[in-house]
């Protein structure tokens, strides 16, 4: 599957006009089909929509990253679509949190001759076809490269400073007045280094539970962030890895969770470099890359994400399950 590549650049509102322009048929594919798969698993789809327009946490990300729901704002207002759709589609950890789901497999590499880290997104089946790719320049100049879908501000991404930001949905304490976990990701695609994006996350309330790890060329970073506290998750001094069970609380996860956990732990000897992660990540066997059916009927691999912290490379592939390839993206 090719990339979808969208650019945009310039202020929050500049960006948001740009990407729902290019997105506007999208979005509103990827708003039916939302609609959709809450609806066939007994959910209200426009109410709940309409809660999650309505929830506290627009008041947080307004005072921690206002230049990011001005985005998000601006992306729903070109796109002509009512702003409570749009505000729906990027709460997607949120509506887990009210409905149910989750999935995802992080790795970073802090080898002496190696800087790395990715993940494969794990998402309901919804979203197969909406795979895009993000590739900003903020007013500062930074670069920020985001998988997602359409709606969403990022699953993942990396900036041109070699800041790498992962994530893991987990079953934790959640309050709506907190920080949706989208603004959290690219809010720390935005900092200058690993240090002032974990300063971030351990700063803001967060809505709901996810592992954050944050990885550049000096240092590396993992906790986890939940309505009530933010962690450290102890790491691994050659290879560290993260999937939905947590590791700071008492907690039971899934048998996917496990699974996928123990076959990064099991070839640690073998992960020394970004390429490594990329066949990691694209294991079918080992159930790191997740089909159809595998661990639950309808989530799937949807996309996966590598960055090089020091050769300041990224490469995303639109189609793991479905034997996609990681491709190189350059930042604007």
């Amino acid at each position: 599957m090719a990339l979808n590549i969208v650019t945009a650049s310039g202020s929050g509102g500049q960006r948001g006009a740009e990407i729902g322009e290019q997105l506007s048929d999208l979005l509103q594919v990827a708003w039916n089909r939302w609609v959709f798969h809450f609806s066939k698993n007994d959910v209200d789809a426009q109410d709940l929509a309409q809660r999650l327009a309505e929830v506290g946490g627009w008041e947080t990300a307004e005072r921690y990253c206002p230049d990011l729901l001005a985005e998000l704002e601006a992306m729903a207002h070109a796109a002509n679509m009512p702003w409570y759709q749009v505000a729906a589609l990027s709460m997607l950890d949120e509506s887990w949190a009210l409905t149910g789901g989750m999935g995802c497999t992080a790795v970073a590499i802090t080898r002496s001759d190696a800087r790395a880290a990715g993940q494969n997104m794990d998402l309901p089946d919804w979203t197969n076809g909406l795979q895009s790719v993000l590739n900003l320049k903020d007013e500062s100049g930074l670069g920020v490269i985001a998988a997602t879908y359409p709606g969403s501000l990022a699953t993942m991404g990396m900036n041109s400073n070699g800041v790498i930001v992962v994530v893991n949905a987990l079953d934790l304490a959640t309050n709506m007045t907190g920080m949706p976990v989208d603004f959290v990701t690219r809010g720390a695609l935005h900092q200058p280094t690993a240090a002032d994006a974990i300063a971030y996350i351990r700063e803001i309330p967060h809505a709901v539970g996810q592992n954050y790890t944050v990885l550049d060329a000096k240092d590396l970073f993992m906790v986890e962030a939940a309505a009530d506290q933010v962690l450290d998750v102890a790491t691994h001094p050659d290879v560290s890895t993260h999937t939905n069970h947590a590791f700071t609380r008492e907690y039971t996860g899934t048998e996917g969770s496990y699974a996928r956990m123990k076959a990064i732990e099991d070839s640690r000897d073998n992960l020394n470099n970004a390429g490594d992660i990329k066949a990691a990540l694209l294991n079918k066997e080992s159930g790191v890359c997740i089909t159809l059916g595998r661990w639950r009927e309808d989530m799937y691999s949807f996309m996966g994400l590598v960055g090089d912290a020091n050769s300041r490379q990224v490469w995303v592939n639109s189609a793991p399950a479905y034997d996609g390839d990681f491709e190189e993206v350059s930042f604007l």
